[in-house]
């Protein structure tokens, strides 16, 4: 088995006349995405507005010293190791990179980055870019649940934008809270564009609240969307989708399995699975169901909670907080125990879900020390949630 680095290796050699285009050419794609070219790859209003990826990669490791990069300990470190892959090949070191938009505006909470990809067969690839394993990232990922993410009204401009050329096809995908982007730039850009686009590829990115799957918008474009998540997926199962997902299997466990560069493969083909694991299952069940019983305040209110026990954990990346000690969940146990008991009840559900035995085993350990019995009696029956129904008109997309 191997990876998208090993694919380049396999067949980097072959152009797309000789083998067309594939969705690990769209995963590699995506994952372009990530890396930061700032000040290398040209705006969608500078004169000089191209730049090979070959000529890419070479001033990102003029800007970026080897030294800086082994000290990224984030999720997307690996980001730089895909460019320099991919730079490397006769398939994609002629591509064409352009139209890159790079925005941070921590005031209007808006994260949106997106380059235009130009391949050897000539189709345009949109690459929207997702969020890293930080809380904050994730957390933009669960606010979808009950709020528009200004990204998404920033991917449908930037969409509309960059495709005014009529006839040319295009391909649009991206990676975590990119795949959610592509797929709300493709339902609700304009329909010249629309019609023109091939697929829309969403690598384990999150879905949608069900108010806005009820407006049909998705219906336009689900014949298209080719989804793909891995066989333990949290971020891609959260809220619903309409098009079923191709699982494929992950070299790592857990919350690691969102990392693209851990799903594996064979030729052109990624190794599925025929159905996701039990982490993945209990997780869609428990949070989505969670959160359509509640109004959107109630989830809003439920989101800060659960995040606010994560960060008081004093780790920022969501990966890690598996590998810390007591001393980060007794902080992590005393923000819970703050909470509303029935919003209590229902985060410890859902980290015990994200974190599978590291909860248990921090707790055995804590009552250890605090010389507390080991079985917790039964609680008293839980009051059921709300069955207020979702706000149709609070729709967490504009209208196209």
């Amino acid at each position: 088995m191997g990876n998208i680095i090993d694919y380049l290796d396999w067949r980097g050699d072959l152009t797309f006349s000789r083998d067309p285009f594939n969705q690990i050419d769209a995963l590699l794609l995506s994952s372009l995405s990530y890396a930061n070219f700032d000040g290398i790859v040209p705006g969608p209003d500078e004169p000089d507005g191209e730049v090979s990826l070959a000529e890419a990669c070479e001033r990102f490791f003029e800007m970026h010293s080897q030294e800086e990069l082994d000290a990224d300990k984030s999720f997307i470190n690996w980001a730089p190791k895909v460019l320099l892959g991919m730079a490397g090949t006769d398939r994609f070191k002629n591509a064409v990179l352009k139209n890159y938009v790079n925005i941070v505006d921590q005031e209007k909470a808006l994260q949106f980055s997106a380059v235009e990809i130009v391949t050897d067969d000539g189709v345009p690839f949109i690459s929207f870019r997702g969020t890293d394993d930080t809380v904050a990232g994730w957390k933009e990922d669960f606010n979808l649940s009950f709020q528009t993410v200004p990204a998404e009204a920033v991917s449908v401009i930037y969409l509309n934008r960059m495709r005014k050329s009529p006839g040319t096809p295009v391909r649009i995908g991206g990676h975590s809270k990119g795949g959610h982007l592509a797929v709300c730039a493709g339902a609700l850009c304009h329909r010249t564009i629309r019609d023109r686009i091939e697929n829309i590829y969403d690598f384990d990115g999150p879905g949608f609240n069900q108010s806005f799957i009820r407006n049909g918008a998705l219906d336009m474009i689900s014949s298209r969307i080719r989804r793909v998540i891995p066989v333990s997926s949290v971020i891609g199962v959260l809220l619903g989708h309409t098009v079923e997902p191709l699982i494929v299997k992950s070299s790592a466990n857990g919350l690691l399995q969102h990392n693209p560069m851990t799903w594996e493969l064979v030729g052109t083909d990624f190794t599925n699975v025929p159905e996701r694991g039990s982490t993945s299952t209990l997780f869609e069940s428990t949070f989505n169901d969670w959160i359509e019983s509640i109004d959107l305040p109630g989830r809003e209110a439920f989101i800060n909670d659960l995040f606010s026990v994560l960060e008081a954990s004093g780790e920022k990346h969501l990966s890690r907080i598996s590998d810390l000690g007591m001393k980060a969940y007794t902080a992590m146990f005393g923000k819970l125990n703050t909470l509303n008991p029935k919003t209590s009840d229902a985060v410890k559900s859902l980290l015990k879900i994200l974190f599978d035995q590291w909860v248990e085993r921090q707790e055995i350990n804590i009552r250890k020390t605090l010389h507390l019995p080991l079985d917790e009696p039964d609680k008293e029956e839980k009051e059921e949630p709300s069955e207020d129904p979702v706000n149709d008109r609070n729709s967490p997309l504009p209208d196209s």
